[in-house]
Formats: C-alpha cells, sequence, structure tokens
C-alpha cells in the first residue's frame, strides 16, 4: 500500500515538473511587448509642447512686462527673448513630420535658422562682435533689464546648448537616429549642470543661463532623445527583459544618489569646496549614466541573440521540421489545454486521426523525396482547411492530428469532407500526374462528456483503422462517451 502512495506520488510530482517546464518554454516562446519605445515616443511630443508653452510665456512676458515670467529668480539670470524664439523654432521643428514635404522643408528651415542664430551668438562672444544686438526683440524692455543692472543676453552656455540642439534635430532630420541619440546625451548634460548650479548655489556653473533655459533645453534635449527611442542604448534601457529592468533601476540611483550626497556635503563645505563637489557630482553621475548606457547595449546585443537562439531551440523541440506543424509533444500540451477549456465552457470538441492511404507504395514507388512533398502538401493542407485557432500536429509517419474546439457534429462533418475532398485534388508532381491521387483515411472523434486526450485519441484511431478497413479515401465518426444533447458535463 505504501508503495503504491509512493508511486502515486511520485507520478504526481513528475506530472508537476512536466507542467512547469511546458510553462517556462511557453513564456520564452512568447515575446515581450516593447511598450517602453512607443511610450517615449509619444512623450517627447508631449515635451516639446511643454517647451513651446515655456518660450511663449516668456515672450509673453516680455511683452506684458511682467518680469517673473522670463526671470524666475529675482537678481539671477533671464531669458533672453532670442533664447525664447530659438526655443520655440526648435519645438515646433520636432512637431513636424520628417519628409520630403513642405511641412518637412519648414522643420529643416526652423532647425537652420536657430543655428545660424546660435552661431552668430557664439561668434559675438568670442570675437567681442555685436551682430546679435542685446536689444533685437523688445528694446524697451531689453534697456528696463539693463538699466537694473541684471544680466539678460544670450550667454555662451546657453548658445552652445541650442547648437548641439539644433545638431541632434539635424541628424534626426536626415535619419542619423544613433548620431541623434548621442548629441542630445550631451546636450542633456548642459542644463543639468546648471540644475546642480542653483541647487548647489554654485553661481559659476549656470553662469547666465536663466533656470528657465535650463528647463527648456532639458525638455527638447529629451524630447530628440525621445525620437531615437528604438536605438543603442537608449532602446536596450527600455528594454522589457531583465537587463533593461536592471538599466533603468541603476541610471536612476547613479542620477539621484550622486546628485542627494553631493548636495549634503555641499550643504557642509565652503565655496571652493562646493565647486569640487558640484564637478565631481557631474562627471560620476554621466559617467555612470554613459556606462550603464553602454553595458545595457551590449547585454541587450547579447539577450537578444541568446532569446533567438532559445527561441529557435524551442521551436525546433515543438515543431515537426519537415511540416512546421505542431510535434506530437506540444500538441498534448496544447490540447490538454483546450480540453480543460471545453469542460469549463461545455463546448463540444473533436479529435482527428487522418492517415495517407499507401503511403509506404508512395515511397516505395516515387521515392523519398515523393513522400516527403506529399507530406508537406498534406500539412499546408490541413492549415488551410482549418482554422486559425484549431490544432494540428503531425503525429508520427504519415499521421495527422487535429484537435477543433468549439464545433458540433455537422461542423466536423463539414470539415472532414474539406479535407477529404481538397487533399484529393492535390497535384504532386511525379506522382499524382503519373500514378493516382493522394487520399487520407479519417477517423472523428466528437467529444460529448468529460474525457482525456489520450481516450479521445484512442477512438479517433479506432475510427480512423474502421475507415481504412471500410475502403479508405473516407471519413468514419465516432462518438466518445454520450452524453445529454452532446454537450460536455
Amino acid at each position: 500500500m505504501a508503495k503504491k502512495n509512493v508511486n502515486k506520488l511520485s507520478n504526481s510530482v513528475t506530472h508537476d515538473i512536466d507542467q512547469l517546464a511546458s510553462s517556462i518554454e511557453q513564456e520564452y516562446l512568447k515575446s515581450k511587448a516593447w511598450k517602453l519605445p512607443g511610450v517615449f515616443s509619444l512623450i517627447s511630443f508631449q515635451l516639446s509642447i511643454l517647451a513651446i508653452l515655456f518660450s511663449v510665456t516668456i515672450l509673453l512676458g516680455y511683452w506684458m512686462e511682467v518680469e517673473f515670467l522670463y526671470r524666475p529668480l529675482a537678481l539671477e539670470p533671464a531669458t533672453h527673448p532670442v533664447t525664447a524664439v530659438i526655443a520655440l523654432f526648435l519645438s515646433v521643428s520636432i512637431l513636424l513630420p520628417n519628409q520630403p514635404s513642405l511641412l518637412g522643408c519648414l522643420k529643416t528651415a526652423l532647425v537652420s535658422v536657430s543655428a545660424i542664430t546660435v552661431l552668430v551668438a557664439i561668434i559675438d562672444y568670442v570675437f567681442s562682435t555685436e551682430f546679435l544686438p542685446p536689444n533685437i526683440i523688445f528694446e524697451r524692455e531689453q534697456g528696463y533689464v539693463h538699466a537694473s543692472a541684471l544680466g539678460n543676453y544670450l550667454s555662451i552656455n546657453t548658445a552652445i546648448m541650442f547648437l548641439i540642439l539644433s545638431c541632434a534635430s539635424l541628424a534626426g532630420i536626415y535619419d542619423r537616429k544613433s548620431l541623434q541619440q548621442i548629441i542630445a546625451y550631451v546636450a542633456i548634460s548642459i542644463p543639468c549642470i546648471s540644475f546642480i548650479g542653483y541647487a548647489y548655489g554654485l553661481a559659476s556653473f549656470y553662469s547666465h543661463m536663466s533656470l528657465y533655459t535650463a528647463v527648456i533645453g532639458f525638455l527638447l534635449g529629451w524630447s530628440l532623445l525621445a525620437q531615437t527611442s528604438d536605438y543603442g542604448g537608449f532602446k536596450a534601457i527600455l528594454s522589457p527583459y531583465l537587463g533593461g529592468r536592471i538599466a533603468r533601476f541603476q541610471s536612476i540611483s547613479g542620477m539621484v544618489l550622486p546628485f542627494s550626497v553631493g548636495l549634503f556635503f555641499v550643504s557642509l563645505s565652503n565655496e571652493l569646496n562646493s565647486s569640487y563637489i558640484g564637478m565631481f557630482v557631474i562627471f560620476v553621475t554621466w559617467f555612470l549614466v554613459l556606462m550603464i548606457s553602454i553595458s545595457a547595449y551590449v547585454q541587450e546585443k547579447i539577450d537578444a541573440a541568446r532569446r533567438e537562439v532559445t527561441e529557435k531551440l524551442i521551436q525546433a523541440a515543438n515543431t515537426d521540421p519537415l511540416t512546421g506543424l505542431y510535434n506530437r509533444r506540444q500538441f498534448f500540451y496544447l490540447g490538454k489545454k483546450e480540453l480543460r477549456r471545453a469542460h469549463r465552457t461545455g463546448n463540444a470538441v473533436a479529435v482527428l486521426m487522418i492517415d495517407i492511404d499507401n503511403f509506404k507504395t508512395i515511397n516505395d514507388t516515387a521515392g523519398h523525396d515523393v513522400g516527403d512533398q506529399v507530406l508537406v502538401a498534406v500539412s499546408n493542407t490541413l492549415t488551410l482547411v482549418l482554422r486559425e485557432f484549431d490544432l494540428v500536429c503531425r503525429f508520427g509517419g504519415e499521421e495527422f492530428c487535429v484537435l477543433i474546439t468549439d464545433t458540433t457534429k455537422e461542423g466536423v462533418e463539414e470539415v472532414c469532407n474539406k479535407i477529404t475532398s481538397t487533399i484529393r485534388s492535390l497535384s504532386i508532381n511525379n506522382w499524382t500526374d503519373q500514378h493516382s491521387p493522394v487520399t487520407v483515411s479519417v477517423g472523428a472523434c466528437l467529444i460529448e462528456k468529460m474525457i482525456d486526450l489520450e481516450s479521445a485519441l484512442k477512438v479517433a484511431d479506432a475510427a480512423m483503422y474502421q475507415a481504412k478497413n471500410l475502403g479508405k479515401n473516407q471519413t468514419y465518426y465516432s462518438v466518445a462517451f454520450s452524453g445529454a444533447q452532446g454537450s460536455l458535463q
């Protein structure tokens, strides 16, 4: 008695292990959806719209003489109106389609004007010229801010940031996504340095860049970076697989932790030491993010290759190499799941056993190459005739097995007639043109009450042999365990 219980327990454990292994394999077969790249593509437009709102607000501030709208912090730098116009141009260009059309030409023009403008500003700074006068826009308000001895001009760090953003946008226009990603990554670092300067109280870090300007540059940088979410290291970080999740956690930690630690030490240090701490935080943060991006990219390449090999191995383990149909093992796994579902819903299920008539004669007469052609042609016919969610497999040799879900006796008869007639009309080189048509014998088992798959297959197999005995090229129907009104109970 004890031995019998042990055997029963052993069989139960083995069954559970097989079920778990099959579930793991099915999970590997399902490619995970890359949702985050699509999300970031949408975020790109939203960030651009936000940058447009900031730019328009700043220009309205000058027009209405509301200083807070262009100078967020008293006694700190303001956003120059030219800066707001350049930001507006770049923001609008991101929203325009990257296509050879009128809008595409407008996009290129906006980016080009922005790049030329900031280049002129850089030339003015380097050679002390004034090709871009400080009061080129809103002359009266410019006079006001200069009179109050507060700096308000397109500073060198702002000009460099917008030049880099323009280059990133041009790279996107010419479909150089990898280059766009690298340039956008560099562009984002400039407003981040300004943020650290404002947070740590280090004026040398933000120089004459307004907080509004830093925010706009940050939004535009991320908007351009988000356009490359399907490429390179950024795509690897957004991967739905384990490597991507780890990279995202590392990236966030690599930015938040150094910043927080630096903020703590700055509160305990003098101005000189604070500058060193700020530079150290900037270096560590961007070095970590860069290394994480590179490692995530490499890891994703390796992991993608591994997933591809794994999927091919699982595919090979679950399908017949000649016909591409499910093999016997996979048919049992999926068939049992379908039967359990049918038992819950009360829908009828049918199992068909199909055997090619006189297949040995085909092999012996025309050769195995022709026999293989017959197997492939029959499998293709079954796939064509059956519904997409019906299961079909090569059971072994010249035998095929089909599981039809949510059906009736009339539906099974219609399918069987279509299978036999379609296969009979097949044209196989070196066989049907010289000998006889290809025919099959079908055994159909309509399951009208709860029954396991193995038992149903035995009934269908017996019905198929009955069709053989009755002369082949026909279907023999059988009902397994008849129940009331043909429904599962």
